[in-house]
């Protein structure tokens, strides 16, 4: 669809709204209001502001739908935001892979390629996306930022920004927590405890969360459980307000969470090396190799808010550091063939400082500066045990990471209804990496196991390039910005334009299989328009919005897999250009005093419009005899996990029976067929799914405890969630959840 078609998209999003009435994101439910709509803070722009007010595509999700629906990762926020797609990645390691609008990363998203999409909790930006699959408990809101946010939100952002943030301590005595038990022996304990220290000077808090359960899937190996998950998350505050315009709060958390391999081997078709035609497409593996994937982190934040002489000053202050392992039997037949073994440790450190003032009653200026250093090592072990010789490839690595910027937003209030904005950020990145990649010869019968840890019985091969280590250190100066404007045609109505630029800074690719393929690879842009409208009618009983945007991405940083011989190079390419564009309307209507009806409706096309596979000469056309590793063009096909459409509507209703107060929601999203790769394989084709939650709860009026019926994928809808095709050895893959229900106790005093 090319930009001149715009036009076409209006008349398609009007009629999607008449049959569907409303449409605004499905889990940024409120409470049903009497008399309308609550309203729904948020912190998009830094700035406490009415999300109807802010003048771009946000999604908010309310800590209540978060437990409603039992959302206890960013995985299960796939399809119920409006072209966000997020998974599970199926290698080794818990990153989440995040797309929205088209623009993200799925198959790879590691520490070595940074992200599209930022994950901040708290104000920090993550290094990574290893969190994004840890548990989401005692969360005040989590908000979906569409778009590049490289104005406030720092150099990877070209997608949009998923900021989460949790609930902080009160000052006051008080107890809250969930108890909840369900199928695959499901058992969920989560306990908020709030208390004073000094009355209204010194107060604390502490969170403690265990989730856990069986697998989905059974082991064909030894027909043993697969994929049970245990995640414990320890969370303290202390909360300082010596005086009225001074807030400290140290914010402590440290989380453990052990899961193990979902990696589909089934999905491949005969004539691939790795193909298993005893297995249907279900919840059956072969899996040799014991262990999963574990990861342990701890995180540390410091954040000051002060509201003095120079404005309104905040600054945060953050360490971390997380341990990560993991194991995948690639291969899944009988034998020790394609195995990795990945372990991972590293630590980031950032500091942001930035002023809310008004040099002027009617400007409203941010500026602030920002520095993050992390580093990450890791060594891997890849098995291809079939090669001859037999290789047994060692990659040990380490990345470190520097980033600091100065950044700038600023609205001019240019009469009581139009306001203009601007902002820039300017940011220096430099990125350095160092890689030793040791070829060993397996002598068969060697406990692969053992080889991992001391290479017992193994020979060194000469491996060059792999001796001595490959390193790479490169610098680069990048800017985002954000410029547009908003105009209140009435109390009830603001349209509102802009144009945003975000950047993803470059880097090196680690774990390598060969010294050239390290790189370095160049930043990506985006540059993003998007116009839109946000109103309210009925007295504010009607919530309607909706947005046109067009991202054109320049040097976009792509995952791509080769095999070579004995070794599967995968390696990050910079792949030319790509456009997105699109409709997102959103609404939500509450009909009558206790019943809201609430909804989304997304509309995506997408295209690569320069992209070829590798650096070779092209291929000629056909029936020209295609030379051996010539460049592909996929030019004109559509990006991986971008579907043309998302949508979802829920509706809650909040009554009075048997003395007590109840309440039930019942969700439908559906995500329309999309592809797993930009290679678009037969394998890589996932259809669309559409899915069903919901939950029913009731406790005695002015009580403080109550029960719920909670349950996700009702119908047991069976769908391939991820899929990647190596010719010619495997496709690999994820399945979606199956049925998952259960029962919560709620206490509240």
């Amino acid at each position: 669809m090319t930009s001149r078609k715009w036009v076409g998209l209006i008349p398609q999003a009007a009629v999607s709204v008449l049959l569907c009435l409303v449409s605004y994101p499905a889990i940024a439910q409120t409470e049903a209001a009497v008399g309308g709509i609550e309203k729904v803070i948020v912190t998009a722009e830094k700035q406490e502001a009415d999300v109807q007010t802010v003048p771009l595509t946000v999604t908010p999700i309310s800590g209540a739908t978060i437990e409603r629906f039992h959302i206890e990762s960013l995985s299960a926020l796939d399809g119920s935001v409006p072209n966000l797609q997020v998974t599970v990645n199926s290698g080794v390691s818990l990153a989440a892979g995040v797309v929205i609008r088209g623009i993200g990363e799925v198959n790879n998203p590691t520490a070595y390629a940074g992200k599209e999409v930022a994950i901040v909790v708290d104000g920090v930006e993550q290094s990574t996306n290893q969190f994004g699959l840890t548990n989401q408990f005692d969360v005040e809101r989590i908000e979906v930022l569409a778009g590049p946010q490289g104005t406030l939100f720092g150099a990877n952002t070209t997608g949009g920004v998923i900021n989460i943030v949790t609930r902080q301590p009160t000052g006051e005595f008080g107890v809250n927590g969930i108890v909840s038990m369900g199928n695959y022996n499901t058992r969920n304990a989560q306990v908020a405890i709030d208390f004073p220290i000094i009355d209204d000077v010194l107060s604390g808090k502490i969170s403690v969360s265990h989730v856990g359960r069986d697998g989905f899937y059974t082991n064909l190996y030894n027909g043993q459980n697969l994929g049970a998950l245990d995640s414990n998350t320890y969370r303290g505050y202390l909360r300082w307000t010596p005086v009225s315009n001074l807030d400290i709060t140290l914010k402590s958390e440290i989380q453990s969470v052990n899961t193990e391999n979902t990696y589909l081997q089934n999905l491949s078709v005969p004539g691939a090396v790795f193909y298993r035609p005893d297995t249907a497409l279900n919840f059956t593996i072969y899996d040799n190799i014991p262990g999963g994937n574990i990861l342990r982190s701890q995180s540390h934040t410091l954040t000051t808010n002060w509201n003095g002489p120079v404005g309104e000053v905040t600054a945060i202050t953050n360490y971390q550091r997380y341990h990560s392992t993991g194991n995948l039997d690639v291969g899944g037949i009988d034998c020790y063939c394609l195995d990795q073994f990945g372990r991972n440790e590293g630590w980031q450190a950032s500091q942001e400082v930035r002023d809310v003032f008004h040099p002027l009653p009617s400007i409203n200026m941010l500026v602030g500066v920002f520095a993050q250093t992390w580093q990450d090592k890791g060594n891997g072990v890849s098995v291809v045990p079939f090669a001859s010789p037999n290789l047994v490839t060692v990659g040990l690595t380490n990345q470190r990471n520097w980033s600091a910027s100065l950044f700038t937003q600023n609205y001019w209030n240019v009469t009581d209804r139009l306001r203009l904005q601007a902002g820039l950020r300017l940011s220096w990145d430099s990125v350095s990496l160092s890689e030793a990649a040791l070829s060993y010869d397996q002598p068969n019968g060697t406990n692969v196991l053992l080889l991992r840890n001391n290479l017992i019985g193994a020979t060194l091969l000469p491996y060059a390039p792999g001796n001595p280590p490959n390193s790479g250190t490169k610098s680069w100066t990048n800017w985002g910005g954000k410029f547009g404007a908003d105009y209140q045609v009435t109390d009830e109505m603001m349209v509102y334009g802009f144009y945003a630029r975000g950047f993803k800074s470059g880097g090196f690719n680690g774990r390598v299989t060969r010294a050239e393929d390290i790189g370095p690879f160049n930043p990506e842009n985006v540059n993003s328009f998007e116009v839109g409208v946000k109103s309210q009618w009925l007295d504010n009983r009607l919530q309607f919005n909706a947005s046109l945007f067009l991202n054109k991405w320049t040097n976009m940083q792509v995952q791509q897999s080769d095999y070579d011989g004995p070794t599967i190079a995968s390696v990050i390419l910079n792949a030319g250009k790509a456009t997105t564009e699109g409709v997102e309307i959103q609404a939500q209507a509450a009909l009558f005093d206790g019943f809201l009806l609430v909804g989304n409706l997304g509309y995506l096309q997408s295209r690569y419009d320069q992209f070829f596979s590798t650096t070779n000469p092209p291929c000629p056309p056909l029936p020209q005899q295609q030379p051996v590793g010539c460049a592909i063009s996929y030019a004109g096909r559509a990006l991986p996990y971008a579907p043309n459409w998302t949508a979802a509507i829920t509706g809650s209703y909040d009554f009075d029976v048997a003395g007590g107060d109840a309440s039930v929601q019942l969700q439908y999203t559906y995500t329309s067929g999309k592809w797993g790769n930009y290679t678009q394989a037969a394998t890589e084709r996932l259809p669309s799914v559409g899915l069903i939650n919901a939950n029913i709860s009731w406790g005695p009026r002015d009580s403080h405890w109550s029960i719920a019926l909670w349950g996700r994928n009702l119908a047991d809808k069976t769908y391939v969630a991820t899929a990647l095709d190596v010719p010619p050895l495997f496709t690999e893959g994820t399945l979606g959840n199956p049925r998952t229900w259960g029962a919560d106790l709620k206490f509240n005093f």
